[in-house]
């Protein structure tokens, strides 16, 4: 695969390759059991441009999995952690949420929201919902590894 010329072709392939992966991560069980295949995918890019996709077939599901990416990828885009791991460092101490913008009701706190880097350190936000939450984190990472360019960061 060649290196994406822009950012919007960069986010476009993320995009597709977690459309690729979907069908492998759902014939994990625990994948398969927690979703019934609706789960949603978001990435924010340089000036908040958006792109992803939502899965399965019910609308409801699907609703309530993209509003969770949202969080997830929000959250990322405007502290440059992943999800999970910054309301560690807020609850230790080591970071003030209020310095990024945010309240501790307005944490997500769920995995599955991953800073990435393109090759000049722009951050990328991505996050899915739908799966167990390191499921959730692996399937960017996997997708993110398929793209020449993007670095987790």
């Amino acid at each position: 695969m060649n290196t994406p010329a822009n950012e919007a072709e960069l986010e476009s392939l993320l995009a597709e390759q977690v459309r690729q992966l979907v069908p492998v991560f759902l014939q994990e069980k625990a994948c398969a059991d927690m979703s019934s295949g609706n789960a949603a995918f978001l990435v924010i890019g340089r000036g908040g441009r958006i792109a992803g996709q939502v899965f399965g077939t019910e609308q409801s599901r699907g609703r309530w999995c993209l509003g969770i990416a949202l969080r997830k990828a929000s959250q990322v885009w405007a502290t440059g952690h992943a999800t999970g791991r910054f309301e560690e460092l807020v609850y230790a101490g080591k970071l003030n949420e209020g310095d990024f913008g945010l309240h501790r009701p307005d944490l997500i706190g769920w995995e599955g929201g991953v800073p990435l880097r393109c090759a000049d350190g722009t951050l990328v936000a991505a996050a899915f919902s739908g799966f167990p939450g390191e499921r959730d984190v692996a399937i960017v990472k996997e997708a993110a590894a398929r793209v020449p360019g993007l670095s987790l960061g």
